[in-house]
């Protein structure tokens, strides 16, 4: 007989991935926010990479 499906890892679940996700997102738009408005662009930069690397965390990410 087929051994019953294992339970996906703590970060693998579409759960846990869509709320670390979503606060790199906001994380990253906090830091562009303060970027623009305080005219540094490093944190700018800092915040566009942040909201690229959570969206590419999303849990339609989730390769086996």
């Amino acid at each position: 007989m087929s051994e019953p499906a294992a339970k996906p890892r703590f970060f693998a679940r579409p759960k846990v991935r869509r709320i670390l996700s979503r606060t790199v997102v906001v994380v990253g738009i906090v830091l562009a926010a303060i970027g623009v408005v305080s005219g540094r662009y490093g944190l700018l930069f800092a915040g566009i990479i942040a909201v690229g690397l959570g969206a590419a965390m999303g849990p339609a990410r989730i390769r086996r």
